[in-house]
């Protein structure tokens, strides 16, 4: 195992996500359960992300987008603008999330299920995101079916 579970604060952390297409959206989405605050740079950015209220330009990056960035999840299509996003994030000591792409991952990010305040993670260590999307569906399923409440 090379990641290390930890839980982070990012109340008002200032979120990058690079990218516009469904990957994107998945991380926005997900992050929009936060209270962080969240930037999606990218070409032909979804309509759900423009419409989503979250800061949007419709562009490409460049290393100035990182001023003031806490997290970045490289989300393009092109694998080679995502090594780039993570070779001048970590300059800055900014951590990265390229989703589908462990080897470009300082981070991973759990299939999460939540109800108030409790919420568990599943995480495969980048190896099967499927089963660990099936884990999280299951343990959901297990609080529905048994009427729990955490």
């Amino acid at each position: 195992m090379n990641y290390l579970p930890v839980s982070l604060n990012v109340t008002d952390k200032h979120v990058l996500i690079a990218g516009g297409g469904k990957a994107a959206e998945e991380k926005l989405q997900m992050l929009q359960r936060f209270n962080c605050r969240v930037t999606v740079i990218g070409l032909d950015l979804s309509d759900a992300i423009t419409q989503s209220g979250s800061s949007c330009l419709s562009r490409e990056f460049c290393r100035e987008d990182l001023e003031g960035i806490f997290l970045v999840y490289a989300c393009n299509s092109d694998r080679e603008v995502n090594r780039l996003i993570k070779r001048e994030a970590n300059a800055l000591g900014i951590l990265v999330n390229t989703p589908d792409d462990p080897e470009l991952c300082d981070f991973l990010t759990p299939a999460l299920f939540s109800e108030g305040p409790m919420i568990v993670a599943v995480s495969s260590g980048g190896t099967d995101v499927r089963k660990a999307i099936q884990w999280r569906n299951r343990i959901k399923q297990l609080f529905t079916d048994n009427g729990l409440k955490p």
